[in-house]
């Protein structure tokens, strides 16, 4: 098998597509597929769908198909499991592109809101226990106040930029004035869906709850026949943050999710199972209105009440 080395550059991405005109390789044919590696990844991912290959992303647990040496580990080596994986399970690969420069920059721009938001949370913090100690705190206060409010600042800067680039993008502004019309959804979950699904005209509810962890599985083998279907509490941790407020937002203000909230707690569910619920309630709806195209409809929900009752 061939190995060769390519730099992260795009004249070394360029050498990789003369290799593969040399072998009379067909795009409609061929396929290539490579690992989640960060910046490298996603260079050649975009050169790949500038130059028109078909390009598959796998999960880095992949190749724990396709080898059992888990303590090997060298770029040759991985290269070699990578294209064995791609041989043996060709019928499972997806075509994966470049997402759309906007929306790359509001990913990136997504993520660095996030750690000074998280900076700013912890200063304030410090800020509150200031107070209980003996010490003279004085000039730490003042210095991180002074943190607070440049970190304020640059975030208000960073949601300025994102928010003006969804405007210049037509598509992304109108799928944005869309979701933001749906209960829960503030300006910053509804940059963070467009983030994740805007290069998806269909969502899929069931999948969307199950890959960031809300869906309930059954646990019916061994010791476990008995116990009941639980979410898995695993997916992208920012996802998870948002819909838990988002769900907390409605329980709170929602009349429907309110009154549906305290119907599951005089069941005697716990009040996470029931936010749980909301949450992939809330799902069920953003997909459907993504999926659609429309904008929510405060009456909806009375409307299928009443139809419900007239079918019953």
């Amino acid at each position: 098998m061939l190995h060769k080395e390519v730099k992260n550059t795009s004249a070394s991405f360029a050498h990789i597509g003369e290799w593969l005109t040399d072998q009379e390789a067909d795009p409609s044919q061929t396929m290539l597929v490579s690992e989640h590696t960060g910046r490298y990844g996603e260079h050649l991912l975009r050169w790949t769908t500038t130059e028109g290959w078909s390009h598959a992303v796998v999960k880095t647990t992949a190749l724990d198909k396709v080898s059992f040496e888990h303590h090997r580990k060298t770029d040759q080596w991985d290269a070699s499991q990578l294209a064995e994986y791609g041989d043996r399970f060709s019928d499972r690969l997806h075509l994966t592109e470049a997402p759309i420069p906007a929306v790359g920059q509001i990913k990136r721009l997504q993520a660095e809101r996030r750690k000074m938001v998280d900076q700013r949370a912890a200063l304030k913090s410090k800020l509150t226990e200031a107070d209980f100690h003996d010490a003279d705190m004085s000039q730490l206060t003042e210095m991180w106040n002074q943190q607070i409010q440049l970190l304020t600042q640059h975030i208000d800067q960073l949601e300025q930029t994102m928010n003006e680039l969804i405007r210049q993008d037509p598509a992304l502004s109108k799928r944005y004035q869309t979701m933001r019309t749906a209960p829960g959804i503030g300006p910053v979950t509804g940059r963070f869906w467009l983030s994740l699904f805007a290069e998806q005209d269909q969502l899929n509810a069931r999948k969307i709850s199950s890959r960031f962890g809300f869906a309930p599985h059954s646990r019916s083998s061994g010791s476990s026949v008995k116990s009941p279907n639980r979410s898995t509490g695993y997916g992208n941790s920012e996802m998870r943050r948002l819909m838990h407020q988002a769900a907390r937002s409605v329980a709170n203000h929602n009349p429907h999710y309110h009154d549906y909230y305290e119907q599951k707690l005089a069941e005697g569910k716990h009040e996470l199972v029931a936010i749980n619920n909301i949450i992939n309630k809330l799902i069920r709806l953003y997909c459907a209105m993504w999926n659609n195209q429309a904008e929510y409809d405060p009456k909806h929900i009375q409307k299928m009440i009443k139809k419900y009752k007239k079918s019953a």
